[in-house]
């Protein structure tokens, strides 16, 4: 996982830069190593567990975003910010 803490803002930070098509294969395997985190029989903790589960969802409402331009809705409204910053009109050669 290239966030170990769970952060989304640390995620976005690191690819940052990434061409349209890394972004999207970093993202989806980051969005699997969040969810194998709460899917685990013996998770160490359930704060990892909801961790993990969050974070996911964060990360797939990134992917949901650059695939087809949907921003999230209130609950997570807070990285309104990181969508808004996302060049999305240059087709497969788009950067974050």
């Amino acid at each position: 996982m290239i966030s170990r803490e769970c952060r989304f803002s640390e995620f976005v930070g690191a690819v940052r830069g990434k061409d349209y098509f890394e972004l999207m294969q970093l993202a989806e395997l980051e969005a699997t190593a969040a969810e194998r985190l709460f899917l685990r029989v013996r998770a160490d903790e359930p704060s990892k567990q909801r961790c993990g589960k969050d974070y996911a969802r964060r990360i797939k409402l990134l992917i949901d975003y650059l695939r087809y331009e949907v921003k999230p809705r209130a609950k997570f409204a807070r990285d309104d910010d990181v969508f808004s910053t996302l060049d999305l009109r240059r087709g497969a050669r788009r950067r974050m």
